[in-house]
């Protein structure tokens, strides 16, 4: 029975994070292009899916956080205290690598286009 609820609390918001985006699928990725999508559409939609992954890795990263905070709180056995400690790296680390690849890949684009083909590149920060 705990697991079962476990579950439904890991499950329940993710459920009412994803659907809308599974609805309206075109909505957040695919530019309105219609019949004649080029390069510059495909960039923009790779554009929107990095700034996808970087706005849900903020709440995603602060549930685990919350969750093996509470875990590595509440239990009283020393495996259970490692594996939270491991949860909790593995996190921070999948967090940092998330934004330091944003981070690298903004500046790189900053500092090498010239301001005549930062429009070539959709990434953000660079128009």
């Amino acid at each position: 029975m705990i697991t079962f609820l476990k579950n439904i609390f890991i499950l329940f918001p993710l459920f009412f994070v994803f659907i809308p985006v599974l609805i309206f699928a075109q909505g957040p990725f695919v530019p309105n292009c219609s019949p004649n999508c080029g390069y510059q559409d495909l960039l923009q939609m790779v554009n929107d899916i990095i700034k996808w992954i970087i706005i849900i890795s903020v709440p995603v990263a602060a549930g685990v956080f919350a969750w093996a905070g509470i875990l590595y709180m509440t239990t009283g056995i020393a495996d259970k205290k490692s594996d939270a400690k491991v949860m909790l790296w593995k996190v921070f680390w999948g967090f940092v690598f998330i934004l330091s690849a944003w981070i690298i890949v903004n500046t790189i684009t900053n500092t090498l286009l010239k301001r005549d083909f930062k429009g070539a590149v959709p990434v953000e920060g660079t128009k």
